[in-house]
């Protein structure tokens, strides 16, 4: 059976970076679903970065602002 984890916290609080490291710790088949608004530059930076972090590691990314 599929797990569902839904990951919440503020912003700048590590939630990428827990999720990438609980997700590679629990299978194979792994969906990122990413809910930030791009609204400046920063953000947009932020974005492509948290992007190039899960290319080439199994995830499945839905971007939905």
């Amino acid at each position: 059976m599929a797990r569902l984890i839904l990951i919440t916290g503020g912003a700048r609080s590590g939630k990428s970076s827990h999720a990438l490291q609980l997700g590679e710790s629990l299978g194979a088949r792994r969906l990122f679903v990413a809910t930030c608004p791009v609204i400046d530059r920063e953000m947009t930076d932020r974005v492509q970065r948290h992007q190039e972090e899960r290319q080439g590691r199994g995830w499945t990314t839905v971007e939905c602002e």
